[in-house]
C-alpha cells in the first residue's frame, strides 16, 4: 500500500503546485492589466483628450460660421422683401403654383367617393 500512498501524496503535491501556479498566474495577469489600464488612462489624458478638445473647438467654430452665414442670408432676404414686396409675393405665388403642378393634383385632404 505504500506505493498507493506515494501516488496519492504525489497527486496531492501536484494538485497543490498547480493551484499555486494558477494563483501566481492570476495575480501576474491582474498586475499586468492594472499596468495596461494605467498606461491607457495616461495616453487618454495626454493625447486623446486634447485632440478631442481641439476637434470640438473646430466644429464649434464651423457651426458659428454657418449660423452667421445663414443669418446674413436671412437678413438680406428680409431686406429684399421689404424693398420689393410685390416681387416677393409674385415669387411666392409662382413657387406655390410650381409645387402644386409637380404634385400633380394628388393632394386630396379627403378621399374621393368610390361608388
Amino acid at each position: 500500500m505504500s506505493a498507493a500512498n506515494d501516488l496519492s501524496n504525489d497527486a496531492r503535491r501536484l494538485k497543490d503546485q498547480a493551484a499555486a501556479s494558477t494563483d501566481r498566474v492570476a495575480t501576474d495577469a491582474q498586475e499586468e492589466l492594472a499596468k495596461l489600464r494605467a498606461q491607457v488612462e495616461r495616453l487618454m489624458q495626454e493625447r486623446v483628450t486634447p485632440a478631442l478638445a481641439g476637434a470640438a473647438d473646430q466644429v464649434s467654430d464651423y457651426a458659428n460660421r454657418a449660423r452667421e452665414a445663414v443669418e446674413e442670408r436671412a437678413d438680406a432676404l428680409s431686406e429684399t422683401v421689404r424693398e420689393k414686396p410685390l416681387m416677393a409675393i409674385g415669387i411666392a405665388a409662382l413657387g406655390g403654383y410650381l409645387v402644386g403642378r409637380l404634385m400633380g393634383g394628388n393632394t386630396y385632404v379627403y378621399p374621393r367617393d368610390r361608388h
